[in-house]
């Protein structure tokens, strides 16, 4: 996956008129995707574009500048897609209304759908997730019929990992089909190493690893404490910390206790800046199932971070066991326990798993790079003939 799109013309080519102007949509979010959307519309400001940013109410706080609420629902009900809808209308409709609408994700495009095409500007759709892929019998074939109408419908689409793309490449022609990973902030650590070892009472010597996720069972929390528990075992002393929060956190707290890793594990919510407390570990760890292009793995590697992950999302296409990172398959705590235990044991093997895996994200995470390509998706949906449905 790459910032270069074959059907697009450089952002030179297409110049930049003072009057670009683009709504940012987005429905409820508590993670990386309201990461991406602060950060994508802060660069796009840069260049000269005039971004408004809709989504629930609070969606952006702390992460960035919000112009409007609408209350896209967390559920598919009919009621309140009417609803938010109607709080939608005013934003991509008259005199005022922007030259395109780019939603972050699926309920968020078919709120915008609900308005006709000849009523509101192009729209782009970036899928971070697939809503039928945790889902089984009924319900999975259902939302996996939603899916594929709402994908068709959208005039542009933007995939962030392999496995979603080959879950649309049949839905939209080539030319409106756009490969490019999500825009994430150049973080830099705020406190030390020591600081942070200090205020999670860990030992200064202690093998640490650290993992940025939120608490749902998407991410597979459980899998990594079975990880540690093993880990244990080898490296008495091994610590971890878990950033993040989420609908899960009781039960993750609940199997903590259960595999005696209540010494060893901080459980430690959200953070601010989760970049210092990867800074502080010898080794980052993402245990997902499935994944897009999570956020936290362009991070770590930026500062050169060592990182053990499974085998999802954009992880597969862009990093090399035992190169640029560590990857192992989804589900097996075993193998993601030895690969932790190789790294902490070994800092030669950290050291040169962290220098490669920081010259992937220059290559292929670079922020400008990115919202240049996001540039060039606009420009084609805004010139483009209006797709037929």
């Amino acid at each position: 996956m790459s910032a270069t799109d074959p059907h697009l013309p450089p952002v030179a080519a297409v110049g930049r008129p003072t009057a670009d102007r683009a709504l940012q949509f987005l429905g409820p979010s508590t993670g990386g995707i309201r990461v991406h959307v602060g950060e994508l519309a802060r660069r796009l400001g840069e260049r000269g574009w005039q971004v408004d940013v809709a989504g629930p109410h609070g969606v952006m706080d702390g992460i960035g500048d919000q112009t409007a609420d609408v209350d896209v629902p967390t559920s598919w009900h009919p009621g309140g897609i009417l609803r938010a809808r109607r709080q939608l209308v005013p934003l991509v409709t008259g005199p005022a209304a922007p030259a395109v609408v780019h939603v972050h994700g699926l309920k968020a495009a078919l709120v915008t759908l609900t308005v006709r095409r000849s009523r509101r500007p192009p729209l782009v759709l970036t899928i971070h997730n697939l809503v039928a892929g945790t889902q089984h019998g009924l319900a999975r074939r259902v939302l996996a019929s939603v899916e594929r109408s709402i994908v068709r419908r959208v005039d542009h689409v933007i995939v962030i990992s392999p496995e979603i793309g080959e879950r649309v490449e049949h839905l939209q022609p080539a030319d409106r089909r756009h490969d490019v990973l999500p825009v994430s902030p150049r973080r830099r650590p705020t406190t030390s190493a020591r600081e942070v070892r200090e205020s999670y009472g860990i030992d200064q010597a202690a093998p640490l690893v650290v993992i940025v996720a939120r608490h749902h069972t998407q991410k597979d929390l459980p899998m990594f404490l079975a990880a540690m528990a093993l880990v244990r075992r080898q490296l008495p002393d091994a610590r971890a910390v878990m950033v993040g929060d989420g609908p899960e956190r009781a039960a993750v707290e609940a199997e903590r206790h259960r595999l005696g890793l209540d010494d060893a594990v901080v459980i430690a919510g959200h953070r601010p800046n989760p970049i210092d407390e990867m800074s502080a570990a010898e080794v980052v760890a993402l245990s997902s199932i499935w994944e897009g292009s999570p956020l936290a793995v362009a991070e770590c590697l930026s500062i050169g971070a060592p990182l053990v992950t499974t085998a999802v999302g954009t992880v597969t296409r862009h990093l090399v066991d035992g190169e640029s990172a560590r990857i192992v398959p989804v589900g097996d705590a075993s193998a993601f326990a030895d690969a932790l235990v190789e790294l902490l044991r070994s800092p030669e093997r950290r050291a040169a798993i962290g220098a490669a895996g920081r010259a992937v994200a220059a290559r292929t995470f670079d922020p400008d790079a990115l919202t240049d390509a996001v540039v060039r998706v606009y420009r084609a949906a805004i010139t483009a003939p209006t797709m037929p449905r």
